[in-house]
């Protein structure tokens, strides 16, 4: 379930369900490794814009009239890449090459004066610029030429004494994110060196996980850190930066046993935006293999993405193919399309859960006396005539349940039905979660508790 801003509602936010996943088959040799694809119509002989990614080795270019084309093989075979997209090129950095294709050539840069360790590329003002993730260096390339560098144009973000971890670019600004600081850069012009560092702009704030970040025009957003320590989500807009995660998510992300291999992207779909964080590990009483966060930028609020083992969520980065969203997974080859009016998640059945916060009144006992929520109702069909919605209690903070109850959404034209859940007994520290498995949609406006205070 995803939450979006409610404009004139009974709610501040509805609940919407998140897209399905249908399966469009499988490419490259293994998992994906550009959490951001690129689209580029670079390709000589392409009739529109195609999409690429990198696959396990191979660099792939999705299109939508000739199928999936292999373009070249990078030398490693794990960890992330960076993509960037140029005029005339487009460029990937692994962490040990750098890598460039000009629509009929795929080859990796062969100029001595490239630096060793580039983990991170992005395109601006004509200049293809990457890091060196060992020093606090970052370098240009030669307009639109990214085979061909020199070792002198480049330049330090000296503010601290810590490496250049990342690099993005939003409204003109460059971006060098250490683990300490945060540095912005803008194009002066200067013939011999074009970038210069916007003092005003430089903040305290460092990156934990240097693929977590990502770029739209709703600013950069990133897994950050600061000298003093601390683990939380950043976002940059303009010059300026702020946390977006809540104490909750703060909690959590201290339970990830390796933040700094989790990676993100964004992606936009029905009005609103949505960053990825997909993270590794986790320990504690609810510990996991891997798990996802999601921020709806929209709606300001946070919310998880699992596979039915209770992994991190399928999609392991993004790009967009004849106007539709399209993922690459995480675990395999296999490329899916972002849809919401499919319900399934690359054939497996999608499961739409939501929790509420803990409900109490200063400790006392509370009788529930029932539990209403306000929900689109009419929404069976032929295939799913009576699709229930299921509501469960636990009053140990999800150590233990009750039994779940259900109520039906209705068929279609249906749409009077109320959703009323009562004699729900007593708690003091009470949680409820609501659960739909049939494949329909399910839009959430409001839930009310009928509530008395008992004198024990």
């Amino acid at each position: 379930m995803q939450a979006v801003k409610g404009v004139g509602a009974k709610a501040p936010v509805i609940l919407e369900s998140a897209p399905g996943l249908l399966d469009l088959g499988t490419v490259g040799d293994g998992a994906i490794r550009s959490a951001k694809m690129v689209s580029s119509g670079i390709r000589s002989g392409s009739t529109a814009n195609e999409l690429y990614g990198v696959f396990g080795t191979k660099l792939v270019a999705m299109t939508t009239d000739v199928g999936n084309i292999e373009i070249g093989t990078l030398s490693t075979s794990s960890g992330q890449v960076q993509i960037a997209r140029g005029r005339s090129h487009i460029m990937i950095v692994d962490g040990a090459n750098g890598y460039t294709y000009d629509g009929t050539t795929f080859a990796a840069i062969a100029d001595l004066d490239f630096p060793a360790s580039p983990s991170h590329v992005v395109y601006l003002d004509g200049f293809f610029i990457v890091n060196d993730s060992t020093t606090d260096n970052f370098y240009i390339s030669a307009v639109e030429d990214p085979t061909s560098w020199n070792a002198l144009d480049f330049e330090a973000a000296a503010v601290a004494p810590d490496a250049a971890l990342a690099l993005a670019a939003t409204e003109s600004l460059l971006w060098i994110i250490g683990d300490e600081t945060s540095q912005a850069f803008y194009n002066n012009g200067n013939p011999d060196f074009p970038y210069v560092i916007v003092l005003s702009a430089t903040q305290e704030v460092g990156i934990l996980a240097p693929h977590s970040i990502a770029e739209s025009d709703d600013g950069i957003f990133y897994l950050a850190t600061t000298p003093e320590g601390g683990r939380f989500v950043y976002q940059l807009q303009g010059t300026q930066g702020g946390i977006i995660s809540n104490d909750e998510i703060e909690h959590y992300l201290g339970t990830v046993t390796d933040p700094a291999a989790a990676y993100g992207f964004i992606y936009k779909q029905d009005g609103k935006t949505f960053y990825i964080l997909q993270l590794g590990a986790t320990t504690g009483s609810n510990a996991k293999t891997g798990s996802t966060l999601v921020y709806n930028m929209k709606a300001r609020a946070w919310e998880t993405r699992e596979l039915q083992d209770g992994t991190g969520w399928r999609a392991g980065g993004h790009g967009i193919l004849g106007g539709d969203n399209i993922v690459g997974s995480r675990l395999s080859g296999q490329y899916l399309k972002l849809d919401l009016s499919i319900y399934e998640d690359a054939g497996q059945q999608l499961i739409r859960r939501r929790r509420s916060q803990v409900m109490h009144q200063s400790n006392y006992n509370l009788n529930y006396l029932a539990i209403t929520i306000d929900v689109e109702t009419g929404v069976g069909d032929v295939t799913t005539p009576n699709p229930i919605l299921k509501l469960r209690y636990s009053n140990d903070a999800g150590a233990t349940w009750s039994s779940w109850l259900e109520a039906s959404l209705g068929a279609t034209g249906e749409t009077g039905r109320r959703l009323r859940y009562a004699r729900l007994g007593s708690g003091r520290n009470r949680i409820f979660e609501i659960e739909l498995s049939d494949p329909v949609s399910l839009t959430i406006i409001a839930a009310y508790a009928e509530v008395e205070r008992t004198n024990d």
